[in-house]
């Protein structure tokens, strides 16, 4: 409870030195929030309607890391100038609080009420400092897919919850140890699941998250590839984990869905121009493979969900942060404008490098953990999804090659300014990004104990 107490409180310090105390505020917390949080107290009561498990404590401690990561990444776009930076901050904070209520709400309805509050501080995001006159539609395309299908979920909590006579989400897991839900039809499954795999998102109701991403300012893409796509898969997973859902046989429909819609976007990376929206239909490509690990069905497909959100909230994040630094210098984000970085500035090449070998999912990273957890599951489920498997890994090298040779390598283009140094700031904000990644595979031993609930 004092995590959320000092969120509260950050709400109001309003001097001149707002911004710098409440990044590092933030990033006290998420030190704190370690210790908090950790394997001998998870699953802690903190109020009657505040809880958190096994599968919230690391999510809370990603969201309070990326959200001091914000501050620090729009230093230049939104604090320098002095673009309504007090009001910035304050959205990015009641942003961070929605989602860590979210991730601790233990009642269904609260659960519910967390999830679509979040959805305003991230179209006033996009709409107030986006940068492309487009945002508009982009943040209505947000709305429309997400608030759509957002009243099949509230219909069928609340027939879960008159089937229970029960609205807490915990009671109700223990009450299915008794008495497991087998018969519920697939369109039940449909109208829980659809606003949780339109947020995930899953492959076809996927288009509102590259326009998102394009017309986001930096910080909004932050905090949709590193936390809000996040919202998507724990909210799958608890259901799945709170009612039984998974326990019926129409998982191998979202499984096929899932892994073709992977398959298909990483297809559609490798043509694509816009650096932002190579980077987002990236991000669909990992989020159904997620998806497909949590319908197998077996522990290691959701250990590797649960590590894959880590891992991808980190490198996605951190590509984003590279790609709008780009955009500061070079004010476009067409690679066929990128060309010969690496002369003008060989230690940002080393960072792509990095980001590029973990979003592909190469050592020494838990990027490379998770993806193996997810295609084991996934070969143990059907070994002819293998096939599907191997051309994912190899396409989705290949966008990821194409992506660092197109932006480091080449003859510099006449409008570069060569003396574009970076600050260290900019050092800085990357390094946190790509500690955590490599880094947390020292103590990869956690997910023995994850979901031992």
């Amino acid at each position: 409870m004092g995590l959320l107490f000092s969120l509260f409180g950050l709400l109001g310090v309003t001097n001149f030195m707002f911004w710098e105390i409440r990044y590092w505020v933030l990033m006290i917390m998420s030190f704190l929030a370690l210790k908090i949080l950790n394997l001998e107290v998870w699953g802690n009561m903190c109020t009657v309607w505040l809880h958190y498990d096994n599968m919230s404590g690391v999510l809370i401690v990603l969201t309070l890391w990326i959200s001091g990561l914000m501050y620090l990444a729009s230093n230049y776009s939104v604090k320098f100038m002095m673009n309504s930076a007090n009001k910035f901050s304050l959205v990015i904070l009641f942003l961070c609080l929605m989602i860590i209520m979210f991730f601790m709400s233990i009642n269904i309805f609260m659960f519910y009420i967390f999830f679509e509050v979040s959805l305003l501080p991230t179209l006033m995001l996009i709409i107030g400092w986006g940068y492309q006159p487009e945002r508009l539609q982009a943040g209505m395309y947000m709305m429309l897919y997400t608030v759509s299908m957002s009243l099949p979920l509230l219909i069928s909590l609340i027939m879960l919850s008159k089937m229970y006579y029960c609205y807490n989400m915990m009671l109700i897991t223990h009450l299915n140890c008794l008495s497991m839900l087998y018969n519920v039809k697939f369109l039940w499954v449909l109208s829980g699941l659809m606003a949780f795999l339109v947020k995930l998102p899953m492959f076809m109701v996927h288009l509102w998250l590259p326009k998102a991403h394009v017309e986001a300012p930096i910080a909004g893409s932050m905090i949709l590839a590193g936390v809000l796509l996040k919202l998507g898969g724990y909210g799958i997973m608890r259901m799945l984990n709170v009612y039984f859902l998974n326990e019926v046989y129409f998982s191998k429909i979202f499984i096929v869905v899932s892994l073709w819609g992977g398959l298909m976007t990483a297809a559609i990376c490798v043509g694509q121009s816009d650096i932002k929206s190579l980077i987002a239909y990236s991000s669909v490509g990992h989020m159904g493979l997620l998806l497909a690990g949590c319908m197998s069905k077996f522990m290691w497909g959701w250990e590797g969900a649960i590590l894959m959100m880590v891992s991808h909230g980190f490198c996605s994040s951190g590509l984003f942060c590279l790609a709008n630094l780009l955009y500061e210098k070079v004010k476009s984000r067409s690679l066929f404008l990128y060309s010969g970085m690496i002369n003008i500035n060989s230690v940002m090449c080393m960072w792509w490098f990095l980001f590029c070998v973990g979003n592909m999912g190469g050592p020494p990273f838990i990027n490379l953990i998770s993806e193996i957890m997810l295609f084991c599951s996934l070969y143990m489920y059907s070994c002819w999804l293998i096939v599907v498997v191997l051309l994912m890994v190899f396409i989705g090298g290949l966008y990821n090659l194409v992506m660092f040779t197109n932006i480091q390598h080449g003859s510099i283009m006449s409008f570069m300014n060569s003396s574009s140094n970076s600050l260290c700031s900019e050092y800085l904000l990357l390094f946190l990004h790509f500690y955590p990644m490599l880094v947390f595979i020292i103590n990869i031993s956690y997910l023995n104990n994850v979901f031992m609930i």
